[in-house]
Protein backbone atom coordinates (compact mmCIF):
# COMPACT_ATOMS: atom_id res chain seq x y z
CA UNK A 1 0.00 0.00 0.00
CA UNK A 2 2.84 2.39 0.98
CA UNK A 3 4.72 1.59 -2.24
CA UNK A 4 1.66 2.50 -4.31
CA UNK A 5 1.34 5.84 -2.58
CA UNK A 6 5.03 6.55 -3.15
CA UNK A 7 4.66 5.70 -6.86
CA UNK A 8 1.66 8.05 -7.15
CA UNK A 9 3.53 10.85 -5.41
CA UNK A 10 6.52 10.30 -7.69
CA UNK A 11 4.27 10.55 -10.76
CA UNK A 12 2.78 13.79 -9.50
CA UNK A 13 6.21 15.30 -8.81
CA UNK A 14 7.46 14.31 -12.27
CA UNK A 15 4.39 15.82 -13.94
CA UNK A 16 4.87 19.04 -12.05
CA UNK A 17 8.51 19.12 -13.01
CA UNK A 18 7.60 18.71 -16.71
CA UNK A 19 5.05 21.53 -16.50
CA UNK A 20 7.52 23.79 -14.73
CA UNK A 21 10.14 23.04 -17.35
CA UNK A 22 7.69 23.87 -20.14
CA UNK A 23 6.82 27.17 -18.45
CA UNK A 24 10.50 28.04 -18.18
CA UNK A 25 10.95 27.18 -21.85
CA UNK A 26 8.02 29.33 -22.98
CA UNK A 27 8.47 32.28 -20.67
CA UNK A 28 12.27 32.45 -20.47
CA UNK A 29 14.03 30.57 -23.24
CA UNK A 30 11.47 31.34 -26.03
CA UNK A 31 10.16 34.61 -24.66
CA UNK A 32 11.54 36.65 -27.57
CA UNK A 33 9.96 34.41 -30.17
CA UNK A 34 6.42 34.56 -28.77
CA UNK A 35 6.64 38.23 -27.88
CA UNK A 36 7.42 38.93 -31.52
CA UNK A 37 4.46 36.82 -32.66
CA UNK A 38 2.17 38.55 -30.18
CA UNK A 39 3.28 41.93 -31.46
CA UNK A 40 2.46 40.71 -34.97
CA UNK A 41 -1.21 40.43 -34.00
CA UNK A 42 -3.14 43.64 -33.46
CA UNK A 43 -6.63 44.68 -32.53
CA UNK A 44 -8.92 47.27 -34.07
CA UNK A 45 -12.49 48.35 -33.57
CA UNK A 46 -14.90 48.31 -36.49
CA UNK A 47 -18.49 49.46 -36.78
CA UNK A 48 -21.24 47.05 -37.75
CA UNK A 49 -23.75 48.40 -40.29
CA UNK A 50 -27.39 48.55 -39.18
CA UNK A 51 -30.29 47.45 -41.30
CA UNK A 52 -32.48 50.26 -42.59
CA UNK A 53 -36.14 50.07 -41.61
CA UNK A 54 -38.38 48.46 -44.20
CA UNK A 55 -41.36 50.14 -45.85
CA UNK A 56 -44.69 48.33 -46.31
CA UNK A 57 -47.99 49.31 -47.86
CA UNK A 58 -51.16 49.32 -45.74
CA UNK A 59 -51.71 45.58 -46.34
CA UNK A 60 -48.19 44.49 -45.38
CA UNK A 61 -46.82 44.24 -48.93
CA UNK A 62 -43.16 45.19 -48.82
CA UNK A 63 -42.13 48.22 -50.87
CA UNK A 64 -38.55 48.76 -49.65
CA UNK A 65 -36.26 46.09 -48.19
CA UNK A 66 -32.59 45.34 -47.47
CA UNK A 67 -30.20 42.69 -48.66
CA UNK A 68 -26.54 41.91 -48.07
CA UNK A 69 -24.30 42.71 -51.03
CA UNK A 70 -20.62 41.73 -51.29
CA UNK A 71 -18.04 43.82 -53.18
CA UNK A 72 -14.43 42.92 -54.05
CA UNK A 73 -11.94 45.77 -53.49
CA UNK A 74 -8.49 45.99 -55.12
CA UNK A 75 -5.73 48.39 -54.02
CA UNK A 76 -3.21 47.75 -56.82
CA UNK A 77 -0.16 45.58 -57.32
CA UNK A 78 0.30 41.89 -58.19
CA UNK A 79 -2.07 39.27 -56.85
CA UNK A 80 -1.87 35.54 -56.54
CA UNK A 81 -4.32 33.45 -58.58
CA UNK A 82 -4.80 36.44 -60.90
CA UNK A 83 -5.90 34.34 -63.87
CA UNK A 84 -8.56 32.49 -61.89
CA UNK A 85 -9.90 35.68 -60.31
CA UNK A 86 -10.12 37.53 -63.63
CA UNK A 87 -11.83 34.56 -65.25
CA UNK A 88 -14.50 34.44 -62.51
CA UNK A 89 -15.14 38.16 -62.77
CA UNK A 90 -15.13 38.22 -66.56
CA UNK A 91 -12.31 40.76 -66.70
CA UNK A 92 -9.35 40.89 -69.08
CA UNK A 93 -6.89 42.59 -66.74
CA UNK A 94 -6.54 44.26 -63.38
CA UNK A 95 -7.05 48.04 -63.44
CA UNK A 96 -4.40 50.62 -62.69
CA UNK A 97 -4.82 51.99 -59.16
CA UNK A 98 -3.18 55.05 -57.65
CA UNK A 99 -0.94 54.42 -54.68
CA UNK A 100 -2.91 54.62 -51.45
CA UNK A 101 -6.22 54.23 -53.29
CA UNK A 102 -8.49 51.27 -53.92
CA UNK A 103 -11.22 50.51 -56.42
CA UNK A 104 -14.21 48.21 -56.51
CA UNK A 105 -13.05 45.39 -58.71
CA UNK A 106 -16.54 43.85 -58.75
CA UNK A 107 -19.77 44.88 -57.03
CA UNK A 108 -22.80 42.81 -56.07
CA UNK A 109 -21.02 39.49 -56.34
CA UNK A 110 -23.35 36.55 -56.94
CA UNK A 111 -23.71 34.36 -53.86
CA UNK A 112 -22.09 31.38 -55.60
CA UNK A 113 -18.93 33.37 -56.35
CA UNK A 114 -18.29 34.59 -52.82
CA UNK A 115 -16.80 31.39 -51.23
CA UNK A 116 -14.36 30.88 -54.12
CA UNK A 117 -13.23 34.51 -54.19
CA UNK A 118 -12.87 34.52 -50.39
CA UNK A 119 -10.52 31.55 -50.67
CA UNK A 120 -8.51 33.04 -53.56
CA UNK A 121 -8.12 36.45 -51.91
CA UNK A 122 -7.31 35.17 -48.41
CA UNK A 123 -4.02 36.52 -47.11
CA UNK A 124 -3.66 39.03 -49.95
CA UNK A 125 -3.52 42.54 -48.48
CA UNK A 126 -4.44 44.19 -51.78
CA UNK A 127 -7.67 42.22 -52.18
CA UNK A 128 -10.55 42.25 -49.76
CA UNK A 129 -14.21 41.32 -49.72
CA UNK A 130 -16.57 43.74 -48.00
CA UNK A 131 -20.20 43.24 -47.10
CA UNK A 132 -22.63 46.12 -47.25
CA UNK A 133 -26.34 46.59 -46.89
CA UNK A 134 -28.12 47.37 -50.13
CA UNK A 135 -31.60 48.87 -50.48
CA UNK A 136 -33.94 47.39 -53.06
CA UNK A 137 -37.57 47.79 -53.99
CA UNK A 138 -39.28 44.49 -54.78
CA UNK A 139 -42.60 46.24 -55.51
CA UNK A 140 -41.45 49.65 -56.71
CA UNK A 141 -43.85 52.55 -56.84
CA UNK A 142 -43.19 55.91 -58.49
CA UNK A 143 -39.65 56.98 -57.63
CA UNK A 144 -40.54 60.60 -56.78
CA UNK A 145 -42.97 59.27 -54.14
CA UNK A 146 -41.03 56.42 -52.50
CA UNK A 147 -37.70 58.16 -53.10
CA UNK A 148 -34.29 56.52 -53.08
CA UNK A 149 -31.11 56.20 -51.00
CA UNK A 150 -27.46 56.84 -51.73
CA UNK A 151 -24.15 56.66 -49.92
CA UNK A 152 -23.16 59.50 -47.60
CA UNK A 153 -21.67 62.74 -48.91
CA UNK A 154 -18.85 64.60 -47.19
CA UNK A 155 -21.47 66.64 -45.34
CA UNK A 156 -23.20 63.44 -44.20
CA UNK A 157 -19.92 62.03 -42.89
CA UNK A 158 -19.46 65.16 -40.81
CA UNK A 159 -22.96 64.61 -39.37
CA UNK A 160 -22.07 61.15 -38.10
CA UNK A 161 -22.77 58.87 -41.06
CA UNK A 162 -20.16 56.25 -41.97
CA UNK A 163 -18.96 54.93 -45.28
CA UNK A 164 -21.39 52.24 -46.38
CA UNK A 165 -24.41 53.89 -44.72
CA UNK A 166 -27.54 54.58 -46.74
CA UNK A 167 -29.04 58.06 -46.69
CA UNK A 168 -32.53 58.93 -47.94
CA UNK A 169 -32.27 61.39 -50.80
CA UNK A 170 -35.84 61.96 -52.00
CA UNK A 171 -39.47 61.10 -51.36
CA UNK A 172 -40.46 59.05 -48.33
CA UNK A 173 -36.94 57.65 -47.94
CA UNK A 174 -35.73 61.18 -47.18
CA UNK A 175 -38.81 62.35 -45.28
CA UNK A 176 -38.64 59.35 -42.93
CA UNK A 177 -34.82 59.25 -42.64
CA UNK A 178 -34.74 59.61 -38.86
CA UNK A 179 -37.20 56.74 -38.46
CA UNK A 180 -35.72 54.38 -41.05
CA UNK A 181 -32.06 54.93 -40.16
CA UNK A 182 -30.61 52.40 -37.73
CA UNK A 183 -27.73 52.74 -35.27
CA UNK A 184 -24.42 51.09 -36.08
CA UNK A 185 -22.91 48.50 -33.76
CA UNK A 186 -19.28 48.07 -32.70
CA UNK A 187 -16.97 45.05 -32.75
CA UNK A 188 -13.38 44.29 -31.72
CA UNK A 189 -11.36 42.57 -34.46
CA UNK A 190 -7.98 40.85 -33.98
CA UNK A 191 -5.87 40.20 -37.07
CA UNK A 192 -2.49 38.54 -37.54
CA UNK A 193 0.56 39.79 -39.42
CA UNK A 194 -0.89 38.51 -42.71
CA UNK A 195 -4.05 40.59 -42.24
CA UNK A 196 -6.18 37.54 -41.52
CA UNK A 197 -8.91 37.88 -38.92
CA UNK A 198 -8.10 35.75 -35.89
CA UNK A 199 -11.18 36.52 -33.82
CA UNK A 200 -14.03 39.02 -33.50
CA UNK A 201 -15.98 40.20 -30.47
CA UNK A 202 -19.20 42.19 -30.69
CA UNK A 203 -19.01 45.08 -28.23
CA UNK A 204 -22.32 46.70 -29.16
CA UNK A 205 -24.86 45.09 -31.49
CA UNK A 206 -26.37 47.23 -34.26
CA UNK A 207 -29.92 48.54 -33.83
CA UNK A 208 -32.01 48.32 -37.01
CA UNK A 209 -34.19 51.20 -38.14
CA UNK A 210 -37.92 51.05 -37.51
CA UNK A 211 -40.24 49.48 -40.06
CA UNK A 212 -42.85 51.83 -41.51
CA UNK A 213 -46.32 50.88 -42.68
CA UNK A 214 -47.83 53.36 -45.13
CA UNK A 215 -51.45 54.25 -45.78
CA UNK A 216 -50.87 53.53 -49.49
CA UNK A 217 -52.66 50.60 -51.11
CA UNK A 218 -50.25 49.05 -53.63
CA UNK A 219 -53.04 47.85 -55.92
CA UNK A 220 -54.67 51.27 -56.04
CA UNK A 221 -51.25 52.91 -56.42
CA UNK A 222 -50.56 50.79 -59.48
CA UNK A 223 -53.97 51.62 -60.91
CA UNK A 224 -53.29 55.33 -60.42
CA UNK A 225 -49.86 55.12 -62.04
CA UNK A 226 -51.29 53.17 -64.96
CA UNK A 227 -54.11 55.71 -65.40
CA UNK A 228 -51.56 58.52 -65.61
CA UNK A 229 -49.48 56.73 -68.22
CA UNK A 230 -52.57 55.87 -70.27
CA UNK A 231 -53.62 59.52 -70.16
CA UNK A 232 -51.24 60.18 -73.05
CA UNK A 233 -53.79 58.58 -75.39
CA UNK A 234 -56.54 61.05 -74.43
CA UNK A 235 -54.06 63.92 -74.41
CA UNK A 236 -52.85 63.21 -77.93
CA UNK A 237 -56.41 62.79 -79.17
CA UNK A 238 -56.84 66.43 -78.23
CA UNK A 239 -53.61 67.31 -80.02
CA UNK A 240 -54.97 65.63 -83.16
CA UNK A 241 -58.07 67.83 -83.10
CA UNK A 242 -55.88 70.91 -82.93
CA UNK A 243 -53.45 69.66 -85.54
CA UNK A 244 -50.66 69.85 -82.98
CA UNK A 245 -47.77 67.39 -82.60
CA UNK A 246 -48.11 64.51 -80.16
CA UNK A 247 -46.53 64.49 -76.71
CA UNK A 248 -44.21 61.62 -75.82
CA UNK A 249 -45.28 61.32 -72.18
CA UNK A 250 -48.06 62.63 -69.98
CA UNK A 251 -46.97 64.92 -67.16
CA UNK A 252 -49.29 64.86 -64.19
CA UNK A 253 -50.31 63.52 -60.81
CA UNK A 254 -53.12 61.54 -59.25
CA UNK A 255 -53.99 61.54 -55.55
CA UNK A 256 -56.55 59.30 -53.86
CA UNK A 257 -57.46 59.48 -50.19
CA UNK A 258 -60.01 58.50 -47.57
CA UNK A 259 -61.67 61.80 -46.62
CA UNK A 260 -62.92 60.45 -43.31
CA UNK A 261 -59.48 59.87 -41.78
CA UNK A 262 -57.00 61.67 -44.03
CA UNK A 263 -55.19 58.52 -45.20
CA UNK A 264 -53.56 58.89 -48.62
CA UNK A 265 -54.42 55.69 -50.47
CA UNK A 266 -52.50 56.44 -53.65
CA UNK A 267 -50.12 59.12 -54.86
CA UNK A 268 -48.91 58.81 -58.41
CA UNK A 269 -46.83 61.16 -60.52
CA UNK A 270 -45.79 61.00 -64.15
CA UNK A 271 -43.38 60.60 -65.71
CA UNK A 272 -41.60 58.68 -62.98
CA UNK A 273 -38.64 56.32 -62.53
CA UNK A 274 -37.79 53.02 -60.87
CA UNK A 275 -36.06 53.77 -57.52
CA UNK A 276 -33.95 50.61 -57.98
CA UNK A 277 -31.97 52.61 -60.54
CA UNK A 278 -30.21 54.50 -57.74
CA UNK A 279 -29.28 51.39 -55.74
CA UNK A 280 -27.23 49.69 -58.44
CA UNK A 281 -23.47 49.25 -57.99
CA UNK A 282 -21.72 50.59 -59.91
CA UNK A 283 -24.22 53.41 -60.37
CA UNK A 284 -25.50 53.74 -63.97
CA UNK A 285 -24.23 57.31 -64.36
CA UNK A 286 -25.57 57.64 -67.90
CA UNK A 287 -29.11 56.69 -66.96
CA UNK A 288 -29.11 58.93 -63.88
CA UNK A 289 -27.77 61.85 -65.93
CA UNK A 290 -30.53 61.29 -68.47
CA UNK A 291 -33.13 61.53 -65.69
CA UNK A 292 -31.62 64.72 -64.35
CA UNK A 293 -31.60 66.41 -67.77
CA UNK A 294 -34.94 65.09 -69.06
CA UNK A 295 -37.14 68.12 -69.96
CA UNK A 296 -40.22 66.31 -68.65
CA UNK A 297 -38.65 66.31 -65.14
CA UNK A 298 -39.27 62.69 -64.06
CA UNK A 299 -37.59 63.39 -60.69
CA UNK A 300 -40.41 65.82 -59.80
CA UNK A 301 -43.35 64.73 -57.66
CA UNK A 302 -46.13 66.73 -59.29
CA UNK A 303 -48.63 65.74 -56.60
CA UNK A 304 -47.02 68.25 -54.24
CA UNK A 305 -46.20 71.00 -56.77
CA UNK A 306 -48.41 74.08 -57.15
CA UNK A 307 -50.36 74.87 -60.33
CA UNK A 308 -53.22 77.06 -61.48
CA UNK A 309 -56.32 75.15 -60.24
CA UNK A 310 -58.90 76.46 -62.71
CA UNK A 311 -62.50 75.50 -62.07
CA UNK A 312 -61.64 73.07 -59.26
CA UNK A 313 -61.33 76.27 -57.20
CA UNK A 314 -64.95 77.32 -57.86
CA UNK A 315 -66.35 75.44 -54.84
CA UNK A 316 -64.09 77.64 -52.69
CA UNK A 317 -65.53 80.81 -54.22
CA UNK A 318 -69.06 79.46 -53.93
CA UNK A 319 -68.50 78.58 -50.28
CA UNK A 320 -67.05 82.04 -49.53
CA UNK A 321 -70.00 83.83 -51.13
CA UNK A 322 -72.57 81.58 -49.42
CA UNK A 323 -71.06 81.72 -45.94
CA UNK A 324 -70.86 85.54 -46.04
CA UNK A 325 -74.43 85.70 -47.40
CA UNK A 326 -73.27 87.49 -50.53
CA UNK A 327 -75.37 84.95 -52.43
CA UNK A 328 -77.96 82.40 -51.33
CA UNK A 329 -78.66 78.93 -52.70
CA UNK A 330 -81.50 80.54 -54.68
CA UNK A 331 -79.51 83.44 -56.15
CA UNK A 332 -79.85 83.29 -59.92
CA UNK A 333 -77.70 84.76 -62.69
CA UNK A 334 -77.92 84.10 -66.38
CA UNK A 335 -75.05 81.99 -67.70
CA UNK A 336 -74.09 84.32 -70.52
CA UNK A 337 -71.44 83.52 -73.15
CA UNK A 338 -69.52 86.65 -72.05
CA UNK A 339 -69.67 89.80 -69.96
CA UNK A 340 -67.74 93.06 -70.14
CA UNK A 341 -66.11 94.44 -67.00
CA UNK A 342 -63.61 97.25 -66.74
CA UNK A 343 -63.42 97.47 -70.50
CA UNK A 344 -62.38 93.81 -70.78
CA UNK A 345 -64.49 91.02 -72.28
CA UNK A 346 -64.58 87.96 -70.04
CA UNK A 347 -65.92 84.83 -71.64
CA UNK A 348 -67.55 81.62 -70.51
CA UNK A 349 -66.24 78.32 -71.87
CA UNK A 350 -69.47 77.97 -73.92
CA UNK A 351 -70.36 80.39 -76.71
CA UNK A 352 -74.11 80.07 -76.11
CA UNK A 353 -76.46 81.46 -73.52
CA UNK A 354 -76.98 78.59 -71.10
CA UNK A 355 -79.90 80.24 -69.29
CA UNK A 356 -80.51 81.17 -65.65
CA UNK A 357 -78.59 79.23 -63.02
CA UNK A 358 -78.30 78.97 -59.25
CA UNK A 359 -74.98 78.25 -57.56
CA UNK A 360 -75.62 74.50 -57.86
CA UNK A 361 -76.04 74.70 -61.65
CA UNK A 362 -73.11 77.11 -61.90
CA UNK A 363 -70.91 74.45 -60.30
CA UNK A 364 -72.42 71.63 -62.34
CA UNK A 365 -71.95 73.41 -65.66
CA UNK A 366 -68.82 75.31 -64.56
CA UNK A 367 -70.28 78.65 -65.61
CA UNK A 368 -67.62 81.35 -65.46
CA UNK A 369 -70.00 84.25 -66.04
CA UNK A 370 -72.20 83.25 -63.08
CA UNK A 371 -69.21 83.69 -60.80
CA UNK A 372 -68.21 86.94 -62.51
CA UNK A 373 -71.63 88.45 -61.93
CA UNK A 374 -71.81 87.26 -58.32
CA UNK A 375 -68.42 88.82 -57.55
CA UNK A 376 -69.24 92.08 -59.33
CA UNK A 377 -72.50 92.49 -57.46
CA UNK A 378 -70.82 91.71 -54.10
CA UNK A 379 -67.99 94.17 -54.78
CA UNK A 380 -64.74 92.72 -56.15
CA UNK A 381 -62.52 95.03 -54.06
CA UNK A 382 -63.63 93.49 -50.78
CA UNK A 383 -64.66 90.05 -52.02
CA UNK A 384 -61.06 89.05 -52.76
CA UNK A 385 -60.29 88.95 -49.04
CA UNK A 386 -63.49 86.98 -48.39
CA UNK A 387 -62.45 84.38 -50.98
CA UNK A 388 -58.86 84.30 -49.69
CA UNK A 389 -59.92 83.77 -46.08
CA UNK A 390 -62.28 80.94 -47.03
CA UNK A 391 -59.57 79.36 -49.19
CA UNK A 392 -57.23 79.28 -46.21
CA UNK A 393 -59.93 77.73 -44.03
CA UNK A 394 -60.27 75.02 -46.67
CA UNK A 395 -56.53 74.28 -46.60
CA UNK A 396 -55.07 76.41 -49.38
CA UNK A 397 -51.89 78.44 -48.97
CA UNK A 398 -50.45 76.03 -46.39
CA UNK A 399 -49.13 72.50 -46.09
CA UNK A 400 -51.54 69.60 -45.79
CA UNK A 401 -49.40 67.76 -43.23
CA UNK A 402 -48.31 64.81 -45.35
CA UNK A 403 -44.84 63.52 -44.59
CA UNK A 404 -43.39 64.56 -47.97
CA UNK A 405 -41.89 67.95 -48.70
CA UNK A 406 -44.69 69.94 -50.33
CA UNK A 407 -45.33 73.36 -51.81
CA UNK A 408 -47.76 75.66 -50.00
CA UNK A 409 -49.30 77.14 -53.13
CA UNK A 410 -50.54 80.73 -53.17
CA UNK A 411 -53.72 82.44 -52.00
CA UNK A 412 -53.53 86.03 -53.31
CA UNK A 413 -55.25 88.98 -51.63
CA UNK A 414 -54.80 92.72 -51.34
CA UNK A 415 -52.14 92.51 -48.62
CA UNK A 416 -50.13 89.94 -50.60
CA UNK A 417 -50.06 92.08 -53.73
CA UNK A 418 -49.12 95.21 -51.82
CA UNK A 419 -46.24 93.39 -50.12
CA UNK A 420 -45.12 91.45 -53.19
CA UNK A 421 -45.41 94.13 -55.88
CA UNK A 422 -46.10 97.36 -54.03
CA UNK A 423 -49.29 97.77 -56.08
CA UNK A 424 -53.00 97.99 -55.26
CA UNK A 425 -55.40 95.17 -56.00
CA UNK A 426 -57.49 95.65 -59.14
CA UNK A 427 -61.16 94.54 -59.26
CA UNK A 428 -60.63 92.51 -62.41
CA UNK A 429 -58.12 90.34 -60.58
CA UNK A 430 -60.88 89.16 -58.23
CA UNK A 431 -62.88 87.88 -61.21
CA UNK A 432 -59.88 85.81 -62.31
CA UNK A 433 -59.25 84.37 -58.84
CA UNK A 434 -62.95 83.52 -58.45
CA UNK A 435 -62.67 80.93 -61.23
CA UNK A 436 -59.25 79.63 -60.15
CA UNK A 437 -57.18 81.74 -62.52
CA UNK A 438 -54.87 84.68 -61.93
CA UNK A 439 -52.27 84.36 -59.18
CA UNK A 440 -53.92 81.54 -57.22
CA UNK A 441 -51.89 78.30 -57.07
CA UNK A 442 -52.72 74.93 -55.51
CA UNK A 443 -51.25 71.44 -55.35
CA UNK A 444 -53.20 68.31 -56.30
CA UNK A 445 -52.91 67.24 -52.65
CA UNK A 446 -54.51 70.51 -51.50
CA UNK A 447 -57.32 70.12 -54.03
CA UNK A 448 -57.94 66.60 -52.69
CA UNK A 449 -58.03 67.85 -49.13
CA UNK A 450 -60.48 70.64 -49.99
CA UNK A 451 -62.78 68.20 -51.76
CA UNK A 452 -62.62 65.87 -48.76
CA UNK A 453 -63.69 68.70 -46.44
CA UNK A 454 -66.64 69.55 -48.70
CA UNK A 455 -67.61 65.89 -49.12
CA UNK A 456 -67.69 65.22 -45.36
CA UNK A 457 -69.42 68.46 -44.50
CA UNK A 458 -66.47 70.15 -42.81
CA UNK A 459 -64.33 67.31 -41.38
CA UNK A 460 -60.63 68.09 -41.89
CA UNK A 461 -58.30 65.32 -40.67
CA UNK A 462 -54.60 65.90 -41.30
CA UNK A 463 -53.50 64.15 -44.46
CA UNK A 464 -50.84 61.52 -43.84
CA UNK A 465 -49.02 58.66 -45.54
CA UNK A 466 -47.61 56.85 -42.48
CA UNK A 467 -50.09 54.52 -40.80
CA UNK A 468 -47.83 52.72 -38.36
CA UNK A 469 -44.19 52.80 -37.18
CA UNK A 470 -43.17 49.41 -35.86
CA UNK A 471 -46.18 48.37 -33.82
CA UNK A 472 -47.12 51.93 -32.91
CA UNK A 473 -50.18 53.20 -34.76
CA UNK A 474 -49.95 56.86 -35.75
CA UNK A 475 -52.77 59.11 -34.60
CA UNK A 476 -53.33 62.37 -36.46
CA UNK A 477 -55.06 65.57 -35.54
CA UNK A 478 -58.40 66.60 -37.00
CA UNK A 479 -60.54 69.68 -36.84
CA UNK A 480 -63.83 70.89 -38.19
CA UNK A 481 -64.26 73.70 -40.71
CA UNK A 482 -67.37 75.72 -39.97
CA UNK A 483 -70.00 76.00 -42.67
CA UNK A 484 -73.76 76.05 -43.19
CA UNK A 485 -73.94 75.36 -46.91
CA UNK A 486 -72.05 72.10 -47.37
CA UNK A 487 -75.14 70.43 -48.79
CA UNK A 488 -75.49 73.11 -51.48
CA UNK A 489 -71.90 72.56 -52.57
CA UNK A 490 -72.33 68.79 -52.51
CA UNK A 491 -75.48 68.96 -54.63
CA UNK A 492 -73.72 71.18 -57.14
CA UNK A 493 -70.87 68.68 -57.42
CA UNK A 494 -73.36 65.84 -57.71
CA UNK A 495 -75.14 67.60 -60.57
CA UNK A 496 -71.78 67.84 -62.35
CA UNK A 497 -72.03 64.06 -62.70
CA UNK A 498 -75.76 63.65 -63.28
CA UNK A 499 -76.28 66.47 -65.80
CA UNK A 500 -73.18 68.68 -66.02
CA UNK A 501 -69.66 68.63 -67.43
CA UNK A 502 -68.76 65.09 -66.39
CA UNK A 503 -72.11 63.40 -66.99
CA UNK A 504 -71.08 61.94 -70.34
CA UNK A 505 -68.49 59.76 -68.57
CA UNK A 506 -69.86 59.15 -65.07
CA UNK A 507 -73.66 59.44 -65.25
CA UNK A 508 -74.07 55.68 -65.66
CA UNK A 509 -71.26 54.70 -63.30
CA UNK A 510 -72.70 52.14 -60.85
CA UNK A 511 -71.34 53.95 -57.78
CA UNK A 512 -72.95 57.40 -57.35
CA UNK A 513 -70.26 60.08 -57.29
CA UNK A 514 -69.85 63.85 -57.31
CA UNK A 515 -67.07 65.95 -58.78
CA UNK A 516 -65.78 68.92 -60.71
CA UNK A 517 -63.90 69.38 -63.97
CA UNK A 518 -61.20 71.99 -64.40
CA UNK A 519 -59.45 73.43 -67.44
CA UNK A 520 -56.91 76.01 -66.28
CA UNK A 521 -55.39 78.50 -68.69
CA UNK A 522 -51.64 78.89 -68.32
CA UNK A 523 -49.61 81.99 -69.23
CA UNK A 524 -47.94 81.80 -72.63
CA UNK A 525 -49.84 78.68 -73.72
CA UNK A 526 -52.40 78.58 -76.51
CA UNK A 527 -55.79 76.90 -76.48
CA UNK A 528 -55.55 73.15 -76.02
CA UNK A 529 -52.54 73.44 -73.72
CA UNK A 530 -54.43 74.23 -70.51
CA UNK A 531 -53.89 72.26 -67.31
CA UNK A 532 -56.46 69.47 -67.13
CA UNK A 533 -58.08 68.71 -63.76
CA UNK A 534 -60.78 66.49 -62.38
CA UNK A 535 -61.70 65.96 -58.75
CA UNK A 536 -64.32 63.44 -57.69
CA UNK A 537 -65.59 61.61 -54.64
CA UNK A 538 -68.03 58.90 -53.71
CA UNK A 539 -70.12 57.15 -52.86
CA UNK A 540 -72.58 60.03 -52.87
CA UNK A 541 -73.64 61.03 -50.29
CA UNK A 542 -70.96 60.19 -47.73
CA UNK A 543 -73.45 59.19 -45.05
CA UNK A 544 -71.94 55.81 -44.14
CA UNK A 545 -74.87 53.87 -45.59
CA UNK A 546 -73.21 52.65 -48.77
CA UNK A 547 -71.45 49.32 -49.19
CA UNK A 548 -68.60 51.17 -50.89
CA UNK A 549 -65.79 52.75 -48.84
CA UNK A 550 -65.30 56.53 -49.16
CA UNK A 551 -62.86 57.85 -51.74
CA UNK A 552 -61.63 61.21 -52.99
CA UNK A 553 -59.57 61.22 -56.19
CA UNK A 554 -57.92 64.13 -57.98
CA UNK A 555 -56.15 63.94 -61.34
CA UNK A 556 -53.99 66.65 -62.85
CA UNK A 557 -52.33 66.74 -66.29
CA UNK A 558 -49.94 69.51 -67.20
CA UNK A 559 -50.78 71.39 -70.43
CA UNK A 560 -53.07 68.56 -71.51
CA UNK A 561 -56.22 70.44 -72.56
CA UNK A 562 -59.75 69.82 -71.33
CA UNK A 563 -60.14 68.32 -67.87
CA UNK A 564 -63.14 66.27 -68.97
CA UNK A 565 -61.17 64.76 -71.85
CA UNK A 566 -57.95 63.80 -70.05
CA UNK A 567 -58.19 64.02 -66.24
CA UNK A 568 -61.73 62.69 -65.82
CA UNK A 569 -60.99 59.27 -67.43
CA UNK A 570 -57.98 58.84 -65.13
CA UNK A 571 -60.09 59.43 -62.01
CA UNK A 572 -62.76 57.10 -63.33
CA UNK A 573 -60.18 54.30 -63.73
CA UNK A 574 -59.02 54.75 -60.14
CA UNK A 575 -62.61 54.71 -58.85
CA UNK A 576 -63.27 51.58 -60.86
CA UNK A 577 -60.18 49.88 -59.40
CA UNK A 578 -60.94 50.92 -55.82
CA UNK A 579 -64.59 49.88 -55.83
CA UNK A 580 -63.88 46.85 -58.06
CA UNK A 581 -66.40 47.88 -60.71
CA UNK A 582 -66.32 45.46 -63.68
CA UNK A 583 -65.57 46.95 -67.11
CA UNK A 584 -69.01 46.04 -68.42
CA UNK A 585 -70.66 48.32 -65.86
CA UNK A 586 -68.87 51.53 -66.90
CA UNK A 587 -70.48 52.25 -70.28
CA UNK A 588 -70.61 55.91 -71.13
CA UNK A 589 -73.42 57.86 -72.80
CA UNK A 590 -72.59 60.13 -75.70
CA UNK A 591 -70.91 63.42 -74.85
CA UNK A 592 -73.40 66.32 -75.12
Amino acid sequence: MVSRIRLLMLFIYLSMAVLAGRLVQLQVLQNGKYATLARGNHQRTETIPALRGRIFDRNGVILADNRIAVDLYYSGGPVMFERQILEILGLERLPEVEKGKEVVLAANLPDEWVPTLAELSAGQPNLRLEERIERYYPNPIAGPVIGYVQGPTAADLERGYKRGDLVGRAGLEAALEDTLRGRRGLKLVEVNVRGEVVREQVLRPPVPGKDVYLTLDLNLQRAAEKALVEGIVDLNAGRDKLGEPHEKVARGALVALDPTNGEVLAMATAPAYDPNLFTRRPAPAGEIKALQTDPSHPLLNRAVQAYTPGSTFKPVTASALLEKKLVTPQTTYRCLPAITFGGQVRRNWSSRDMGPMTVEEALAYSCNTWFYQAVIEAGPDRVIDVIANRARELGFGKKTGIELAEKTGLVPDRAWKKERFGEPWYPGETLSVAIGQGAVLATPVQIARMLGIVATGGEAPQLHMVRKVGEEVRHVASHRVKGRYWRTLQEGLRKTVTEGTSSFRLKNFPVPTAGKTGTAETPGKKAGYEHAWYMGYGPYPLDGKSQYPPLVAVAFFENAGEGSRVALPAVKKVMQAYWKVPDGQTEEPKKP
